[in-house]
């Protein structure tokens, strides 16, 4: 069975990373698609966002890794993908991934929606914060993968 996580992931998290890996002990093959939403304005494009998800996934079996600037609805069509895995920090979260869950539903009736609750070490953390931190050059250590602090530490040289 296949299952899909899907976000704008600018930049992707350990908090990403810990719904990819819930996942994996649920399906055979889980999709990690990184989204381009028009209505925001990105830090990274879209191919260095989904960059950053492979060094994140480096060693994990059975991902794989894409972009998609469609809906996700089509691109899980197309893969015959019925099964979103979405995480949530906090109650605000909830809210909006059970509207979003509904709407995937009107798109095709087989989608199903399971939502993950984040362990505490992640909740605090965002892809927001992460840009943050980044712009004003502080320290990414519990934010983003080892993989990916290092690939930026070289790139500075």
């Amino acid at each position: 069975m296949k299952a899909i996580v899907t976000g704008s992931f600018d930049p992707f998290t350990l908090g990403h990373l810990e719904i990819v890996k819930y996942a994996l002990t649920k399906y055979d093959t889980v999709y990690v698609v990184a989204l381009n939403n028009e209505e925001k304005s990105y830090m990274f494009s879209l191919e260095e966002r989904k960059r950053i998800i492979e060094l994140s996934v480096l060693g994990l079996n059975n991902v794989i890794v894409d972009a998609y600037t469609g809906l996700t609805a089509d691109y899980m069509n197309e893969r015959g993908i019925t099964h979103i895995v979405r995480g949530v920090r906090n109650e605000q979260d909830r809210a909006y991934e059970i509207c979003l869950a509904n709407k995937m539903k009107e798109f095709n009736p087989k989608f199903e929606t399971e939502l993950v609750e984040c362990s505490d070490e992640f909740k605090e953390i965002s892809s927001t914060e992460a840009r943050k931190k980044i712009e004003n050059n502080q320290s990414l250590n519990h934010i983003l993968h080892k993989n990916v602090i290092d690939k930026r530490k070289k790139c500075k040289k």
